[in-house]
């Protein structure tokens, strides 16, 4: 068997230190991955969530959380992450469970080194097409530098970690709202955080229309990109920038499957939200974002690390109690 050409990401929960030790020595030999050993539940659901994985192999007795509890949690958390569970027991009862909840596969101990590697391959080149036919290229787009950070933040992380593609639009530098080389710098540094391309639009701050200068602008991107989703302003909002990058998108984004507008400090009552998004295991990644515009979070109140878990903590009352941002659907054809 030849290793891919590049190594397989495996996440291994087993709490068992023998069985733990000779898989990840099996999965690492001849470099067919880099393993990454937890021996509880909630520290595999933990990491589960942070990134997209090759391949999670889970036993099904563990500290804290059973195996079929957390394969269903790592479905929820990303439906293409392909699950092995790897079990002693061996009833056709367990088994049968282990596929209701979504399992890719099911190896019973012990088991042979060669079933091992070639299920682990197999089932990772299944998962890597899955992921390749449903892979989403997300544009967010934003008239000032942090709009987009604030806005959908955790959204964006909550994408990446799914291995989805994200690109930022920032229409303006936001040069009345600070230096301009200086956002910039901060501008990247927060899509760096973020996983995402950064791109500028060249508008002027506070004069952003809703006509065809910023029409063009947004179109050509989405010609260039074909997004599948798009992030941007609401309508509802006291800033005439952030209204008219709202109604530029509109119309430019007609043919995007998937349009979204996100709430920003400066929306108004009218904002009204018809989808939450569960960033629970993605506000630190939004945080650290909005920390990359220091000349900013010194004097915004909004931006204060408090408020924003505050109002993440507002929004999920409607999504059971996590951590949420609000998104009013302009259009959803994503399932």
């Amino acid at each position: 068997m030849h290793p891919p050409a590049t190594r397989l990401q495996v996440l291994l929960i087993e709490d068992n230190p023998v069985s733990a030790l000779l898989l990840r020595s099996w999965l690492e030999a001849d470099g067919l991955a880099a393993v990454t050993a937890v021996d509880t539940g909630e520290e595999g659901l933990r990491l589960a969530a942070t990134r997209s994985w090759n391949l999670v192999i889970t036993d099904v007795e563990l500290p804290g959380m059973s195996g079929l509890a957390l394969l269903e949690a790592v479905k929820a958390a990303d439906p293409w992450a392909p699950v092995l569970v790897v079990t002693a027991h061996r009833s056709a009862d367990y088994a049968q469970r282990a596929l209701q909840s979504r399992a890719d596969g099911l190896l019973f101990k012990p088991v042979a080194k060669e079933e091992l590697l070639a299920t682990a391959t197999r089932m990772a080149g299944e998962a890597a097409e899955r992921r390749r036919r449903h892979h989403k290229l997300v544009l967010a787009i934003g008239a000032h530098p942090d709009d987009v950070e604030i806005g959908c933040g955790g959204a964006l992380a909550k994408h990446r970690a799914r291995g989805d593609s994200l690109v930022i639009l920032t229409l303006s530098q936001g040069m009345y709202g600070g230096n301009p080389a200086e956002r910039d710098q901060e501008a990247r540094q927060a899509a760096a955080v973020l996983n995402a391309t950064l791109r500028w639009g060249g508008l002027h701050d506070t004069a952003i229309s809703e006509g065809r200068d910023t029409i063009s602008v947004i179109e050509r991107q989405i010609a260039e990109l074909r997004p599948t989703h798009v992030y941007t302003h609401s309508q509802n909002d006291n800033h005439q920038d952030h209204r008219n990058t709202h109604l530029a998108t509109i119309v430019a984004a007609r043919e995007v499957p998937n349009l979204y507008c996100y709430q920003s400090p400066s929306s108004t009552v009218a904002f009204q939200p018809h989808l939450f998004i569960d960033i629970s295991s993605h506000l630190e990644d939004k945080l650290r974002a909005i920390a990359a515009y220091r000349s900013q979070t010194m004097q915004r109140a909004y931006l204060q690390e408090d408020f924003i878990r505050a109002t993440a903590r507002y929004w999920g009352r409607f999504s059971g109690y996590g951590l949420a941002e609000p998104m009013e659907v302009k259009r959803q054809r994503d399932t």
